[in-house]
């Protein structure tokens, strides 16, 4: 679809102006360290994710990854890391960045328990990490009677042991499961579909599933559930559609108190002047043309307000189906940072 240069100047626009309202201070930048930061890494993290919110803009995401990267290193903020997320994903490399989204969905929680700001992240995280699920599938080793020892492999990667019996993410086809002991190499394939999940039980004692046979104790879970049943990946974009929409009110509400203030200035010095007025009402004049200026900038606040929210609220229910392509240049997103929000997209 061509691009619609006044609709993506409205929305960043009114990103700008969402910036202003949620922009945090250095102490609340801070904050977005384990341990607290200096206040040169903040600004050098805060600069490394807006560089690579440019070139993911510009489509350019192995660069990206490395500035996103950059900046989680010096400053390790959940939102950095639901980009590089993102970076993987559009890279293509959909097991390791539907990994990445469940890192970000762990620590934002972790971290939301002392501050709120970070569970729209871990909430956004997850829904991004079961749209992947759904071009992958799930395999879920579960091993008996392991020693020591024993390492487990999943696609030629090592699974850590604290992964062990959690769903793990493959691409779609033959995947090759082995687990490895003192003595021997238990390999085994299976074949999965996308969207498909499934349990292999292997016992580190036998030569094969807990039965002997070849792919015997593999075990069907289903598919991912279909797109309807789950919410729209833009969800996150609603609480800022309401904040959008505050300002709005609250802007024309100022239109209204000083609009309805300079009208009474301006009727009182006609009435009593019935002419140019004299010097000595200069004061009232300035006043009524103050009033004026409020009113009209309020009135400008108040339309933006709610043009924004309302775009917002109808952007949150539309889109981040299973049929739309993983990261679609039609898709504007939230770019949030240690300190920064703005929207990406294309129309």
């Amino acid at each position: 679809m061509r691009s619609r240069p006044w609709l993506r100047a409205l929305l960043f626009g009114a990103a700008s102006c969402l910036c202003l309202c949620t922009l945090p201070g250095p102490a609340a930048a801070a904050d977005d360290a384990a341990s607290t930061p200096t206040p040169d890494a903040v600004e050098r993290a805060q600069s490394l994710f807006k560089k690579g919110a440019a070139l993911f803009e510009g489509g350019r995401y192995a660069l990206a990854l490395e500035q996103f990267r950059a900046s989680y290193a010096a400053v390790a903020s959940p939102n950095s890391r639901l980009y590089i997320a993102r970076c993987l994903a559009e890279l293509d490399d959909l097991p390791e960045a539907y990994l990445e989204f469940e890192r970000v969905a762990e620590e934002a929680a972790a971290r939301a328990k002392t501050e709120d700001r970070y569970a729209q992240t871990g909430q956004t995280a997850l829904l991004e990490r079961d749209e992947l699920a759904r071009k992958l599938a799930l395999v879920t080793v579960t091993v008996a009677r392991p020693a020591s020892a024993t390492s487990l492999t999943i696609a030629g990667k090592a699974i850590p042991r604290e992964r062990w019996g959690k769903p793990y993410p493959v691409r779609p086809g033959k995947t090759e499961v082995v687990l490895r002991t003192q003595v021997t190499s238990i390999p085994q394939t299976i074949e999965l579909s996308a969207g498909e999940a499934k349990t292999l039980p292997i016992d580190a004692d036998a030569s094969g599933p807990l039965d002997g046979a070849e792919g015997a104790g593999l075990l069907d879970e289903g598919t991912v559930p279909a797109t309807a049943e789950t919410p729209s990946r833009r969800a996150y974009l609603r609480p800022y559609a309401v904040v959008a929409g505050g300002v709005g009110v609250a802007g024309l509400g100022v239109f209204t108190v000083a609009g309805l203030m300079a009208n009474s200035t301006y009727s009182d010095l006609a009435e009593t002047c019935r002419g140019p007025c004299p010097i000595e009402r200069q004061d009232d004049v300035d006043a009524g043309k103050a009033q004026k200026t409020v009113a009209n900038v309020g009135l400008v606040v108040g339309a933006l307000g709610l043009v924004t929210g309302t775009t917002l609220f109808i952007l949150s229910f539309t889109g981040g189906g299973a049929g739309e392509p993983q990261g679609a240049a039609t898709s504007p997103q939230l770019l949030v940072a240690p300190s920064y929000v703005g929207l990406r997209g294309a129309f």
